[in-house]
């Protein structure tokens, strides 16, 4: 079985940055004790502020006392960033309110997101500048307004006076997760208002509780209720997509192949993705085994890759590849996107994450040849979608990197896909496009013992890339009884075991593993 390899990564707008406080404590929650303070994207005075949290706003400590001890890494909403660990308290802070507890009564908070501010009370003025949530004002005149308008000035930062909306403006910060949690202590919440919270703090998540809402005003309504695409939902779709993501994870650490196979290395069984009851309980050596069994590949020099920047496996995620290579992670909506297909009429849809540097996607072949192509690397999920019940609708028996051949299919009784030409047996990133000239393929079969391995034959496939006589990757394929599903492991053989090796400034390194899928779900 294999897990999803991408995880859910939920990161709401700059201006979700309050949380309401709790009568009680729990573990690891903090409260601001400053009248404003600010979130930044790194433990630095100098760091980018991200939103500011207003006196009262509980967040969750992650991490105390780092970068030299004076900051904080915490959880605002969902989004991580550090403040000084000086201005939060372990004991919760009440709200500020206007006219209470020393608050000036005349100090207003925006109850809006990207609130104008105008130089006169009319909607055809100037905008000065546009207000985030919770901004802190104070009322400069009649509260009543001008044509709705109401003269302010700004507290925090900028000193800044105009005319804004006095509908949005109210006495006390708003307290978010009254907005955007669905549920609270175990039970739906009552003030739950995806819509408000969404154009307040625009969010995938949101988008997909607004659809889900709206569908079950439409059920309730039966045949009275109205048809075709909901107006707002498409909004939501287009003010989300193509958005930048600011999200980064770790570039893959590749295993030195040689540390690996070195007999006091450990268990590789999570390097080599050996699992199920095949390679489990009594029969737990059997990974060690195996990567002990085959045969040495052979010492080499640098040659075509240099650096660990210039390749990348195939199943790492974006943010880990914008990590490697630069470039900026992008999401998109797919009905946004040219030719796609259109979706349910109150279905959130899927997200398509981009990167934008542009890469070359090189596909070892079974025919002994390499293909490329220059594009940019793309993933799409539903994942992030806390509504989606897409399951295994869409399942099919494969390999996640490569075709599997006919037989295997049908040994499993799973349709063959519609194909012509040689299988791709593996495909990875690079930066460096081929080199010219054909790639010189050698090849080795040979038996390993199932009881001891797991496995009962292997095949390596050896390639030198720019004809200077050093393998510049190393391709494996096993064949034995492969994991299987919910019912356990096949009766029969099949090639269900991958590996692909690069030779990196002279060392090999595990680039990926892939597996044959047996099954859906766990």
């Amino acid at each position: 079985m294999r897990d999803d390899a991408l995880m859910k990564r939920f990161l709401l707008a700059l201006g979700l940055t309050l949380l309401a406080p709790l009568a009680q404590a729990q573990a690891g929650d903090r409260w601001v004790q400053a009248t404003s303070l600010m979130l930044r994207a790194e433990a630095s005075p100098t760091a980018a502020i991200v939103a500011r949290l207003q006196q009262g706003s509980r967040v969750r400590l992650v991490t105390p006392h780092v970068g030299g001890g004076d900051w904080c890494m915490v959880e605002a909403g969902t989004q991580l960033a550090f403040v000084a660990c000086r201005y939060l308290s372990e004991q919760p802070v009440a709200l500020p309110r206007a006219g209470e507890g020393g608050v000036p009564a005349d100090r207003r908070w925006v109850a809006g997101s990207n609130l104008l501010l105008r130089a006169e009370p009319r909607p055809d003025a100037a905008v000065l500048s546009r207000l985030s949530l919770n901004t802190v004002l104070r009322l400069a005149g009649d509260e009543a307004g001008n044509n709705g308008y109401c003269a302010v000035q700004r507290v925090d930062g900028e000193v800044q006076s105009g005319y804004t909306a006095c509908r949005y403006l109210q006495r006390s910060p708003l307290e978010m997760d009254k907005l955007t949690e669905p549920w609270k202590d175990g039970r739906n919440n009552p003030d739950f208002d995806p819509a408000r919270a969404f154009w307040i703090a625009p969010s995938w998540e949101l988008m997909s509780h607004y659809a889900s809402h709206v569908e079950r005003q439409r059920q309730a309504k039966g045949s009275a209720a109205p048809t075709g695409p909901d107006e707002q939902l498409e909004r939501m779709k287009a003010r989300l997509s193509g958005q930048v993501a600011h999200v980064r994870e770790p570039a893959t650490v590749w295993p030195d192949w040689e540390q690996l196979r070195a007999p006091k290395s450990g268990d590789p069984s999570a390097a080599l993705n050996l699992w199920g009851e095949i390679f489990s309980n009594e029969h737990a050596s059997r990974p060690a085994a195996f990567l002990r069994a085959l045969p040495a590949l052979p010492a080499v020099t640098p040659s075509w890759w240099r650096s660990e920047a210039e390749l990348a496996g195939p199943g790492e995620p974006i943010p880990a590849l914008a990590t490697r290579f630069g470039g900026e992670v992008v999401w998109l909506h797919e009905s946004l996107l040219p030719g796609a297909r259109r979706p349910r009429e109150m279905e959130a849809g899927i997200r398509v994450e981009r990167l934008t540097q542009p890469l070359q996607r090189i596909s070892l072949m079974s025919n002994q040849s390499l293909r490329e192509e220059r594009r940019q690397p793309v993933t799409m999920s539903t994942s992030w979608d806390p509504n989606s019940e897409t399951g295994c609708a869409a399942w099919q028996g494969a390999f996640s990197f490569g075709d599997a051949d006919a037989a295997t299919y049908k040994r499993n009784e799973f349709t063959p896909p519609v194909s012509s030409g040689p299988l791709t047996l593996f495909r990875f990133w690079s930066t460096k496009p081929l080199p010219a000239g054909p790639a010189r393929w050698t090849s080795q079969a040979f038996k390993l013992d199932r009881d001891k391995t797991g496995f009962v034959s292997a095949e390596w496939r050896l390639v030198d890339l720019d004809g200077d006589g050093v393998p510049d990757l190393a391709w494996l394929q096993a064949t034995g009884r492969g994991p299987g599903h919910l019912d356990g492991a096949p009766k029969h053989d099949d090639p269900w075991y991958r590996l692909l090796l690069a030779n990196v400034d002279g060392r090999w390194r595990l680039l990926a593993v892939d597996l044959f899928s047996y099954g859906c779900g766990c």
